[in-house]
């Protein structure tokens, strides 16, 4: 396979750990994983530069949407294709790669005249961000044993929920400053994007094949793990296991639906409460804002939770059932007036409901995946991310028609039977619901698997 390796990739293979990151280089890992995908996930962050954007380039609002719909799919598409070469070639080629990419897009949107050229640049961000998700989402698992992955899968969302932060928060301070010029976003982003770049090139580092290849189920197994990786023959299996798993589309299909709510508070959320219950915009932005910090805490929180009862199924569902009931009600409020205290707090439980269900979900994935084969933790984030990124696009397409024949609540209900769905589509994952988990691949038989 040497032979094969692409001279780039093999200058970051002989940078690859040999032993399992434990103690202070776990935590400083994790870190740059975070960084990495919070630059990468900058792509999808305009929106406080879209009123001021989308009259330069003489594009109606709906144009825009249509753009940023098209160039989520690709993300999608490029996940999916991405994948299988990112278990091969390792994940830090491509996130290297695409944090330095994204940092030069940011520059290149200052060029941006016409809906064409932003169009390009778009096109651009979108690849980045469709290699980046299954990259950054294997090394997450490279770098937690089982037990602790909901708690570092929890730490990763910092990175696209970060950059909706970052972008927000520098174009308040910003703007101003260089008097509503929108150009100055992207001067300002693009040097943070090329710092953060040059530092996850000097530092990132990979497992060695053989040690992505191993099972971690705990701390107490990092040592035969660092043994059995140098001991092991890794041969890479077919990516045909995930994507032919109906297991895996099944949880992949199921949490997106579970997330039509999320999607709806990421791209519309201030819009709905002005519009729905009439808050001047700036109160409404700030009570939007509190979803996101509640969101976080809850997925840090549970996450710690799930980790320490070895339990994913039933965190997950009872974000499931806490939902459906919050949503019931809430869609009973559009129409009635609620104090913006009130309103805080009920947005903030959003979060928190939201938090609950889809943290321990992303360990559940993971550990499905491992199960199928250890080679193909990032072919199958692929196929998660592929789901993600096109009901994403079509839930942001649709969104404001369906509204506009039948309203919030309407729109509302079908984010309802979304979550429902998920509930269901969750029996598909294999795990324990009250029991902690029995392994389910033994070291003995982990070696053999690898091995075989």
């Amino acid at each position: 396979m040497a032979t094969s390796v692409p001279p780039v990739v093999r200058w970051f293979q002989r940078r690859d750990l040999t032993y399992y990151p434990r103690g202070w280089l776990q935590v400083w890992l994790m870190l740059l994983v975070v960084v990495a995908n919070l630059v990468a996930s900058y792509e999808g962050e305009l929106a406080p530069v879209v009123p001021l954007l989308v009259p330069y380039l003489k594009i109606t609002l709906t144009q825009y949407g249509y753009i940023v719909a098209g160039t989520t799919v690709v993300s999608g598409l490029v996940a999916l294709v991405s994948g299988p070469w990112i278990d091969r070639y390792g994940r830090t080629t491509f996130v290297v790669g695409g944090t330095f990419l994204t940092a030069i897009a940011v520059f290149a949107m200052t060029l941006v005249h016409t809906a064409t050229s932003f169009v390009i640049v778009r096109l651009i961000m979108a690849t980045v961000l469709g290699v980046a998700y299954p990259a950054t989402t294997g090394l997450v698992r490279d770098f937690t044993p089982r037990v602790g992955r909901a708690l570092g899968f929890g730490l990763w969302t910092f990175g696209p929920v970060g950059a909706n932060f970052l972008a927000a928060w520098v174009a308040g301070w910003t703007l101003p400053l260089f008097h509503d010029a929108w150009q100055s976003q992207f001067v300002i982003m693009g040097v943070f994007c090329l710092v953060v770049s040059g530092l996850v090139a000097l530092f990132i580092r990979d497992l060695s094949p053989g040690l992505r290849a191993q099972i971690v189920h705990d701390r107490r197994e990092v040592a035969l793990a660092d043994r059995r990786a140098r001991e092991a023959r890794v041969e890479m299996a077919h990516p045909r296991l995930v994507h032919g798993s109906w297991r895996v589309w099944a949880l992949a299909v199921g949490i997106n639906l579970f997330l039509l709510v999320y999607f709806f508070t990421t791209a519309f959320g201030p819009v709905y409460l002005v519009e729905a219950f009439r808050y001047p915009p700036a109160e409404a932005a700030a009570v939007a804002s509190t979803f996101w910090l509640a969101n976080l805490g809850a997925l840090i929180l549970v996450g710690a939770l799930s980790d320490w009862a070895r339990l994913r199924k039933i965190f997950s569902m009872a974000g499931v059932v806490g939902l459906l009931i919050f949503m019931y009600y809430w869609i009973h409020l559009l129409g009635h007036p609620v104090p913006v205290p009130t309103m805080v707090l009920y947005t903030s439980l959003q979060g928190v409901l939201l938090g609950i269900g889809y943290g321990p979900w992303m360990a559940l994935y993971s550990e499905n995946l491992e199960d199928i084969h250890p080679t193909l933790v990032a072919t199958g984030w692929a196929v998660s991310g592929l789901v993600a990124f096109v009901v994403a696009s079509i839930a942001d397409a649709v969104t404001f028609p369906v509204v506009a024949r039948i309203g919030f609540a309407g729109w509302l209900e079908i984010c309802w039977a979304g979550v429902a769905a998920y509930g269901l589509l969750l029996f598909a994952g294999r795990g324990p619901w009250f029991v902690r988990a029995r392994r389910s691949l033994t070291p003995d038989a982990a070696e053999q698997h690898v091995g075989s």
